[in-house]
């Protein structure tokens, strides 16, 4: 199980996965940014409004915000309450963290379903906002695409916590125990 975890954090695919998402966060981050201050140097030194432009920044915040929570996930940088955890055994600690993951994982992968059920219904009725007309789908993809991605770490992850609890206290050939 460890090796095949191995072989997929070692993958392109993850690489790939990494890449985009920060790519998307730093593009993200500078637009937002960047539409602000544009935004307030119209209304306040030019008196004048750019019509629409909040639907735009909300837009580009949602892919910041999902994407950044999935790049969380992957990088275990996730809001997390540990103090118990570090309070119990080794053995315990390890099959606290499995637990974790696993429900995480669950969790996901449901919230990752609503996501598609959500998207499917805003293509089909297809809502827009109010002042420029954008397609409503564009910043619900974002959902589904943060929450497919931290459904895929959260699964990786947990595969590894498996790996090592069930690993926890075999002998390895030289008699040693292996934590």
């Amino acid at each position: 199980m460890l090796a095949l975890v191995e072989k997929i954090k070692n993958s392109p695919l993850w690489r790939g996965l990494i890449r985009f998402q920060q790519v998307l966060m730093v593009l993200t981050s500078v637009f937002v940014v960047l539409i602000m201050c544009f935004e307030v140097l119209l209304r306040y030194v030019f008196k004048s409004d750019l019509f629409g432009i909040e639907e735009i920044v909300v837009i580009a915040a949602f892919w910041l915000y999902l994407i950044g929570s999935s790049y969380g996930v992957y990088d275990k940088s996730h809001v997390k309450a540990d103090i118990i955890p570090q309070l119990l055994p080794l053995k315990a600690q390890a099959f606290l963290s499995v637990l974790v993951r696993l429900t995480m994982t669950v969790l996901c992968v449901v919230f990752s379903w609503w996501a598609v059920d959500m998207v499917l219904y805003s293509i089909e009725w297809m809502p827009r906002t109010t002042g420029l007309r954008i397609p409503i789908f564009i910043s619900q993809v974002s959902i589904l695409v943060g929450y497919i991605l931290m459904s895929f770490y959260s699964l990786v992850y947990f595969l590894e916590d498996l790996g090592n609890f069930l690993s926890l206290g075999k002998e390895d050939k030289k008699g040693a125990f292996t934590s």
